[in-house]
Formats: structure tokens, C-alpha cells, sequence
């Protein structure tokens, strides 16, 4: 018997009910959900590992000039730590420092550590932007290899085409992949429309998986697309987290540009606890300093961590992935994991923990 192991590891820094409705294939009626008066808020539900909190974020131009001002990293920062996993769309970076230092920024001020997984620089102008996956390493685990859509020979549907990771949660059963999109405003139908194709890329390349969540600033409103349209996305095959009485936006303008679309075997995965995250609210800014942030807010939805009736990888498995993070310094060190006692965690152990996996079934 063999075992194979993806672990993609990266030296840089990588609430709820049930009423939604199957009827309703475009989202959840989401009441305007003011912050508590009481001080709690929604924050303190992070890691309270019976869900987990997925979202995208367009950080508007985000290059070495809004990583200069230190006001504008911080909140992102903030922001971000909200998120067990956030995409992030609409980095403009060439000389790829930006990115880092805000995930720096993130870790300043964590408990737990924050990696993240960037895409190539993607356009077809000479305007290129990237994708990101910020996700905290304590509460889920990334696997496979994170990868950009491959468009078919002869085709171009996308100007930034989506960029694909898989995640599953440490303590639960909940996997999925994610798919990140930023749609270019003047094709934003044609791109919403082409997301049905990239879904089914990714359904055929992870056969084993049937959580498939799109996610990101899809421009799916206002004078860029008809969110009333019988487009293939409003189709029975899924459920739209964000549905179209979300204001996603910081400014005067009143439009639902930013999704999370899941397919329908994520459906009972899904808590109902779905919106924008307010941050200007939350942390008392000014319009302005709201708008130097993005002209975008945050969407979120949360899942149950234990609920998944997908089929799971054994237990051996994750511990040996976490036994590798541990090796690599992106994780804590864990007694539990040396098997070898000799304080520390490392391949060594990995291996270990799969032998004796495989003794065990052979013994059976």
C-alpha cells in the first residue's frame, strides 16, 4: 500500500442557522444585521472550531504605494484576521513585496500564524493583477497544488483567469476547493457565464470533492451585469451565498459586485451566515479612511467544520500533513506528533505515523 501526501508549504507567510432555502437558488434573504450592542462581535466567533469562516476581499489596487501608509495595513490586517480563509483579488504588485509585508502585518498581531498562496501576475494587458489565498494555518490545512484555471487550447473567456486551492479544516471534516475570480467589468457576464466551465474543470480534476465554492468580485450588478439574468450560475447546480440586496460596496453606489457561489452538495455544509463585513463600522472609520482602504467591502460566509459527508482522508493522514508543518516551522510543535520522542516533530515522524497506518490495515 502506498500513501501519497500534497502539502504545498510556503517559507513566506501563507453563527448560524439553517433556513436557507432550495427555492431560493440565489441566496439567503439577509437582514440588515446591525453590530451587537453589547461589544461582542462577530469577531470573537473566529476558531471556535465548530465553523469556519470563508471570504474574498478586492483590496483596490493594492501595490507598494497602499503598503506604504501604515493606518490603511493595519485595518487590512484586522480585516484579515477575521477570516480563517480570505481571497484576496486585485493585487498590483510588480515588484511582489506588497503582499508580503501585509501578510507580515496579519502575524504582527496574531495568536495563531497566517500563510498565504499568490498566483502569477494575470492580463492580458500590460496592467496585470494576482490572486491570493490568506488562510490561518492553525484552523485548516491547504491541499494539492493551488493553480490558475487552464483555459482550453483556442479560447480566452477570462482577462484574469481564476485561480484554484483546496482547503480542509484540522478539527472537523469540512474540505473544499476554492475558486477566486476578479471579472473584468466590461465581460462581466461572459466571465459569471464561463465560471460553470472552471467549476467543472475542477470537479473532474478533484473527482473526490464535491464542495466547489466561487468567490471574489465577480462585477455581478449594476450596469456590468444583470443579477436577475438567467445566466448558467443561477442555474439548480448552485447556491448564491450573497444574494443580490448586499451592498458590497464602501462608496455611494449601491451594487452586489462580490459573490460566494456554492455548488449544492455544499448546501447543508453552509450555516446560513452569510454577508458584507462592515469594517467601518466595527472599527469607527471615517468614509474616507474606509475608502483608502477599498472601495470594496469584505463577503463572508460560514460553514460547519464537522457536517461534511464527503468523503475524508484517515486521521493518520492530516496528522502526518500536520507532523510536516511542524517540520517546516509553519506550525507549533506538538508532543503528540513525536512519535520518535526526541523533541521534536519532524518528516521523520510523518513517515512514521503512515507505517504505522499501513501496519495497522495489513495486521487487519
Amino acid at each position: 500500500m502506498s500513501v501519497t501526501i500534497f502539502l504545498c508549504v510556503h517559507s513566506v507567510a501563507a453563527w448560524s442557522d439553517d433556513s436557507y432555502s432550495r427555492d431560493d437558488l440565489y441566496g439567503t434573504e439577509l437582514t440588515d444585521k446591525p453590530f451587537p450592542e453589547d461589544g461582542i462581535s462577530d469577531l470573537n466567533r473566529l476558531n471556535d472550531n465548530e465553523t469556519l469562516r470563508l471570504g474574498a476581499f478586492n483590496i483596490q489596487v493594492f501595490g507598494k504605494s497602499k503598503a506604504s501608509k501604515p493606518d490603511v495595513m493595519e485595518v487590512l490586517g484586522k480585516i484579515i484576521r477575521t477570516y480563517d480563509v480570505v481571497a484576496i483579488q486585485e493585487i498590483r504588485d510588480k515588484s511582489q513585496t506588497a503582499l508580503p509585508s501585509l501578510v507580515d502585518v496579519v502575524n504582527a498581531n496574531s495568536s495563531t500564524p497566517y500563510d498565504y498562496v499568490v498566483s502569477e501576475r494575470l492580463g492580458r494587458t500590460s496592467s496585470k493583477e494576482q490572486y491570493a489565498y490568506i488562510y490561518n494555518n492553525q484552523t485548516v490545512t491547504l491541499t494539492y497544488t493551488p493553480h490558475t484555471y487552464p483555459e482550453p487550447n483556442g479560447t480566452d473567456p477570462f482577462h484574469r483567469e481564476p485561480y484554484i486551492a483546496s482547503f480542509r479544516v484540522l478539527d472537523g471534516n469540512f474540505d473544499a476547493t476554492l475558486i477566486t475570480i476578479h471579472a473584468d467589468p466590461n465581460e462581466a457576464t461572459e466571465e459569471i457565464n464561463a465560471l460553470d466551465d472552471v467549476v467543472k474543470y475542477a470537479q473532474s480534476t478533484y473527482p473526490d470533492e464535491r464542495d466547489f465554492i466561487v468567490m471574489g468580485d465577480l462585477n455581478a450588478d449594476c450596469k456590468y451585469f444583470d443579477e436577475d439574468s438567467n445566466s448558467i450560475m443561477h442555474g439548480s447546480d448552485y447556491y448564491w451565498c450573497i444574494n443580490n440586496s448586499v451592498d458590497t460596496t464602501t462608496k455611494s453606489t449601491d451594487c452586489t459586485y462580490d459573490r460566494i457561489i456554492i455548488t449544492n452538495p455544499a448546501v447543508p455544509d453552509f450555516t446560513g451566515d452569510a454577508d458584507v463585513f462592515r469594517f467601518d463600522l466595527e472599527y469607527g472609520l471615517t468614509v474616507g479612511k474606509t475608502t483608502a482602504v477599498s472601495d470594496h467591502y469584505p463577503v463572508y460566509a460560514e460553514f460547519w467544520c464537522g457536517r461534511d459527508a464527503d468523503p475524508s482522508p484517515a486521521p493518520e493522514v492530516v496528522d502526518a500533513v500536520i507532523a510536516l508543518q511542524i517540520a517546516v516551522g509553519s506550525r507549533e510543535y506538538d508532543p503528540e506528533l513525536d512519535v520518535n520522542d526526541d523533541g521534536r516533530a519532524t518528516s521523520l515522524d510523518a513517515l512514521m505515523i503512515l507505517q504505522a497506518a499501513v501496519d495497522a490495515i495489513e495486521i487487519c
